[in-house]
């Protein structure tokens, strides 16, 4: 019955390897289908270099009487369950009244494989990318919100992960400050553009600006100083 359950189960395996889009699958790949299958059910390793001589050995053999020696309790068992028996007195037992069950086990495992190289690629390309994000930030020029100005900064992790690193923008570090404003200011120029702007910090407090753009703290959109600002806010006593 050895003979007969390696041709079987090379048989099974060609058919199961063609479901894949192979047309004409070789015997290491019977072989290898095999193997895994063994490997993955009876935790046993047997080579398809093995296996492939067992189908050889089996092919040499021209009487129906006549058997091989398949000296591994584990890969006869193995075989057996790739063919959809219990094992080998299941298979032994209903081989001509049982007919064979698809094997969902070794396709699951196919998927299972391809799903490992799948997230094996995804995550090259993740450490690829951030590689190249660490090589920019060593090229590209940040700052950083200190008390009422920016000033430029070397890259940090932490803080630009919490939004307190900025792309460099030299506009930002020599205009943009944040001001005390009273009643005696200045808040127009000669042609009644507005020379500062306001919004609210965390803590819902006022505070002025030398340049429109966003909060630092808050990102919001600052406004624009207006009369009603100044006499309700900035000289309200």
């Amino acid at each position: 019955m050895n003979k007969i359950l390696i041709l079987d189960a090379f048989a099974k395996a060609e058919q199961e390897i063609k479901k894949t889009g192979v047309l004409k699958p070789s015997l290491t790949q019977m072989a290898t289908e095999l193997s895994m299958f063994i490997e993955e059910k009876e935790d046993f390793i047997l080579g398809e270099r093995s296996l492939r001589d067992y189908r050889g050995d089996a092919l040499k053999l021209e009487d129906d009487e006549s058997d091989i020696s398949i000296k591994q309790i584990a890969v006869i068992n193995g075989l057996c369950k790739y063919l959809g028996f219990q094992g080998y007195q299941d298979y032994f037992q209903n081989k001509n009244t049982k007919p064979v069950e698809p094997r969902l086990g070794v396709i699951k495992s196919k998927h299972h494989y391809s799903l490992t190289i799948k997230l094996f690629i995804a995550a090259s390309i993740i450490v690829f990318i951030v590689f190249l994000l660490y090589k920019n930030s060593q090229k590209q020029r940040w700052m950083v919100w200190q008390d009422d100005h920016y000033v430029e900064t070397s890259f940090d992790a932490e803080k630009y992960s919490v939004h307190r690193l900025k792309l460099y923008k030299e506009d930002r570090i020599i205009s943009f400050k944040k001001v005390r404003v009273t009643c005696d200011t200045i808040f127009y120029n000669e042609d009644n553009s507005v020379r500062f702007w306001y919004g609210k910090n965390k803590n819902k407090e006022i505070e002025y600006f030398t340049d429109l753009g966003l909060h630092p703290e808050t990102g919001k959109t600052l406004k624009p100083i207006t009369n009603y600002m100044i006499n309700k806010y900035v000289c309200k006593n």
